[in-house]
């Protein structure tokens, strides 16, 4: 490529941000370079190396911090790495002999070594200008982000010490010309991208179905087959249905609608991802509308890394939300081990959830906690509401449906669900859980699409959906609860 005398103006070129922003900026080399050329210090978009990518002068740090950059522009607005212009922003270069030990596979492999989910956008290209070589890497803003150093990098120096390059399980981002740990800052932002994202995936992909010709016989050939349509139903007045390649004929388009199969594959690298930024990894940090995200599709949630258990935690003793679906599928001790947690603190509000969990179990739980909430409070003369809420649940143990009690509501109610468009009868859902757990479903997503009012009605529709599904628990949790020995409860009054 011929240098041209004069860097081009600015006005005559995109931004530099326009450039980091597309899949490919290297179909218009000419162009980058200019904009590049124009650059006067390294930015939110870019950086310079004086040294080649690979080669014998490349040190383990040079290399984690191309590591490093190249992450960091993934997780923020994306960039590139200019190799052969030093720190003053004098452009070298290389010979093209001096390149003989850089490829392209060994860079991307050593960036995916070190970092989840994988650099899917990593470009190489090699600028020239005159005589000399500039390679340069260049990643878009990721749409998988955050990514997540998954190695540590150390190094022992001359005097004894050691040096860092890479953290584990680090976040990096780029602040003007630095890279740097994310902030809270840029956490929040990381995650309404993703956020953004899961939406997109969300909506369903339809396909349109092609419909072919006869052949010129009339008839179907090996070559040319045809659509078929098959009746489905016996009902006669079913209306007929003929296929036509003729637009002039039809009034409806057949199309074939599915879910993105990588809808799923999001979901659990959400989960992957909250587990490598998490340092005990039993901390949900994405916050509630993913959490509720998550919920929407639960089913396909791999119950790997206990994953069920972070949920049902987080559900039970963070968020108040709908958790029945994790609890159902934990082991009793497990859900023993929780109940008592979230006991530890006699005035927290999520108490509220392991009250309704103790009456849906049985008798046997609700006898336990009575006798636990008695103890906690029997010397102090306010209990919280939780303590009476308990005792009016308690009282009427004689209802058939425990449903029926934790709901605190009676079987002539009904239930004003937005997906279902009308007020359904409590019994027709009690009737039909299956029903209640796809309400529970869309009133999820609704949740996640940012309708937060109807967090009640999903905690309601969890109960009814899920609610007798923990009464074959009863006596496993029961007998796991009284091994546990009674936790030592500091005056709890303020």
């Amino acid at each position: 490529m011929k240098a041209s005398g004069k860097p081009a103006t600015r006005t005559k070129l995109k931004s530099l941000s326009h450039f980091a922003h597309r899949v490919n900026p290297f179909d218009t080399p000419q162009s980058l370079l200019q904009r590049l050329r124009l650059e006067t210090s390294e930015s939110k978009h870019l950086e310079w190396k004086v040294t080649a990518p690979f080669g014998p002068n490349v040190t383990k740090k040079i290399k984690c911090r191309v590591v490093k950059a190249l992450v960091s522009f993934a997780n923020t607005d994306g960039g590139f790495i200019v190799f052969g212009v030093d720190p003053a922003g004098k452009w070298t270069g290389f010979t093209e002999a001096g390149l003989k030990d850089t490829d392209p596979a060994m860079i991307a492999e050593l960036v995916n070594e070190h970092v989840t989910p994988e650099l899917f956008g990593l470009n190489y290209g090699v600028l020239r200008l005159k005589r000399r070589f500039f390679p340069t890497l260049h990643v878009p803003p990721s749409g998988l982000m955050p990514h997540v150093i998954i190695k540590e990098v150390v190094e022992k120096q001359l005097d004894g010490r050691s040096a860092t390059y890479l953290q584990r399980h680090a976040v990096y981002c780029r602040y003007q010309g630095k890279t740097d740990l994310a902030t809270a800052s840029q956490y929040a932002r990381i995650i309404a991208r993703r956020t953004e994202m899961l939406r997109a995936e969300l909506l369903r992909r339809v396909k349109q179905v092609n419909v072919a010709s006869l052949g010129p016989s009339g008839r179907e050939t090996a070559a040319d087959p045809i659509v078929r349509v098959s009746r489905i139903t016996f009902d006669k007045s079913a209306p007929a249905m003929r296929i036509t390649r003729d637009p002039t004929e039809a009034s409806e388009l057949l199309v074939h609608e599915e879910l993105s199969d990588s809808l799923f594959t999001e979901i659990n690298n959400v989960l992957e991802t909250n587990r490598l930024l998490a340092s005990s990894g039993r901390q949900f940090v994405f916050g509630e509308d993913i959490y509720y995200r998550i919920y929407a599709e639960r089913q396909h949630v791999d119950p790997r890394h206990d994953n069920f258990q972070l949920l049902a935690t987080t559900a039970l003793s963070k968020l108040y939300a709908p958790a029945l679906f994790w609890v159902i599928r934990l082991p009793a001790k497990v859900v023993a081990g929780i109940m008592n947690s979230i006991l530890a603190n006699p005035r927290s509000n999520y108490i509220h959830m392991v009250c309704r969990m103790a009456v849906l179990l049985g008798p046997r739980v609700t006898e336990w906690l009575a006798e636990r909430l008695e103890s906690d409070w029997k010397n102090h003369a306010q209990p919280p509401d939780h303590y009476f809420s308990f005792k009016k649940m308690k009282a009427r143990a004689h209802v058939e449906d425990r449903r029926l009690i934790v709901l605190q509501q009676f079987s002539k109610a009904k239930i004003t669900i937005p997906a279902a468009g009308q007020d359904i009868p409590l019994t027709d859902l009690l009737d039909e859980a299956r029903e209640a757990s796809d309400y529970l479903s869309k009133t999820c997503l609704a949740i996640f699409n940012g309708d937060h009012s109807l967090r009640s009605l999903a905690r309601q529709l969890d109960v009814i959906g899920y609610g007798a599904d923990l009464c074959p628990l009863e006596n496993a949790v029961a007998d796991a609860l009284e091994k546990t020995r009674p936790l030592v409860i500091k005056d709890a009054v303020s």
